[in-house]
């Protein structure tokens, strides 16, 4: 993605839209372990904050400004 483009929300086509990073961390010592997914990655949880829509980074329209 670059500045031209924009990530929007599959249903109602706001740009009000989050991705989920997740990191996992061990559970006896709580030491940092890796991050497991990256808000960049395609399978990255997303949600749109206009319509409550929830699915996946890929699932999401790229609009070219």
């Amino acid at each position: 993605m670059n500045d031209e483009e924009t990530l929007t929300c599959p249903t109602c086509g706001s740009a009000a839209v989050t991705v989920t990073a997740e990191q996992m961390f061990m559970a006896n010592t709580g030491e940092h372990y890796c991050h497991s997914v990256k808000v960049q990655d395609d399978d990255a949880q997303a949600s749109c904050l206009g319509c409550q829509w929830r699915g996946h980074r890929v699932q999401l329209k790229v609009t070219v400004k």
